[in-house]
């Protein structure tokens, strides 16, 4: 029996790795023509830019589509390999031959076991960087030959203590920390714009932050004025200020783990980032979930004739649980709720919804 068992496994998890690598490439492919449709004029724009750009951002955008469709993929495969053994009748051969249905489910289970952990890894050690390098890329209108400066942060927007600044960038310099194309909306008690500060360029010393070449307004109706340089009085530190512009989705886990430790140090919200943080790990977990509710679709006599029902069903159920994912991950990065709550409650749920299913089938 064991060896049949092995024969068994050995069986229904090539057919679904063939399928699920299939669909996976499939996915890639076509979503990344369609991406290079969109950014193909925007890559080519830049001065010397050659074949060589759309090679590099193809190289760098692919490992997220990758990651990003891995569970999807891994459900559709599901879909596919079971209705396709139970219209050639394999399944109920199976159920016959006395296997349950937990059983029958466990050569896709510990494929998908296997492709979480592989899921987990890849995000980690290539996808992360090569978010990275593409967004830095990107905002530096795909520059040629340009490297990567893990000390820069782009297109910075920042909330805190009453203040709104947003800057071109922000570098570590020999100098101190120094923002470029610096605009900070003071705001009143009601939340409304008390005034509004421009400055060309923002130094942080030993003695403090510097603006240089500042023009301000006080009010609706107030004229501009214009300064050399003056001090900005603020509570915004260079390292509060790297660690609420560090995007966690482009960050490894130790990094994530010390900025949270950081915003936790000054005070600052720590729920965005707790979430991310969490939601590392339940990304590759929803891969666990996608035998449970895609096995409707292997289940029932094929001569009814509701395969193609059964199949639709268990892809939609995968499809909500995608969507109440990122709908959870968004409140709970908005602090609606809780991280733990955000990042797993939709996991928790339908891991229910899904045995139940199973136990329906048994029974």
């Amino acid at each position: 029996m064991k060896a049949l068992d092995g024969v068994f496994i050995r069986y229904v998890g090539r057919l679904f790795a063939m399928r699920f690598i299939g669909l996976l490439a499939f996915f890639v492919i076509i979503l990344q023509m369609l991406d290079l449709l969109n950014r193909s004029e925007a890559i080519m724009a830049a001065d010397g830019a050659t074949t060589q750009s759309i090679f590099r951002y193809i190289a760098l955008r692919a490992p997220q589509i990758a990651s990003q469709f891995t569970p999807f993929a891994a459900l559709l495969a599901i879909v596919v390999t079971l209705s396709g053994l139970n219209l050639s009748s394999e399944i109920v051969i199976m159920r016959a031959a006395g296997m349950s249905v937990h059983r029958v489910l466990a050569p896709v289970g510990i494929a998908c076991l296997c492709v979480a952990v592989a899921h987990f890894v890849f995000h980690e050690l290539v996808v992360v960087k090569a978010s990275s390098r593409l967004a830095y890329w990107e905002a530096n209108d795909f520059a040629v030959g340009l490297e990567e400066d893990s000390a820069t942060r782009t297109n910075i927007r920042v909330t805190y203590e009453g203040e709104i600044v947003t800057a071109a960038s922000a570098a570590r310099t020999t100098n101190g920390v120094r923002l470029t194309d610096v605009v900070i909306y003071d705001l009143d008690e009601g939340g409304l714009v008390r005034s509004v500060t421009e400055a060309a360029s923002a130094l942080h010393d030993n003695e403090g932050w510097r603006l240089f070449n500042v023009r301000e307004a006080a009010g609706a109706t107030a004229s501009a004025m214009e300064r050399a340089s003056r001090a900005w009085a603020t509570a915004l530190n260079p390292e509060l200020l790297f660690a609420l512009t560090l995007n966690p989705d482009r960050s490894s886990i130790p990094t994530i783990v010390r900025q949270i430790g950081q915003l936790r140090r000054d005070g600052a919200d720590t729920q965005p980032a707790t979430t991310s943080l969490l939601s590392r790990f339940s990304r590759p977990m929803s891969t666990l979930l996608m035998p449970l509710l895609g096995a409707i679709a292997g289940f029932g006599v094929s001569r009814q004739g509701n395969q193609l029902v059964r199949a639709s069903v268990g892809a939609s159920l995968g499809f909500v649980y995608f969507v109440a994912e990122n709908l959870m991950l968004a409140v709970g990065k908005l602090g609606v709720v809780p991280p733990m709550l955000g990042a797993f409650f939709p996991f928790a749920i339908f891991l229910v919804v899904g045995f139940a299913i199973l136990l329906t089938m048994e029974s």
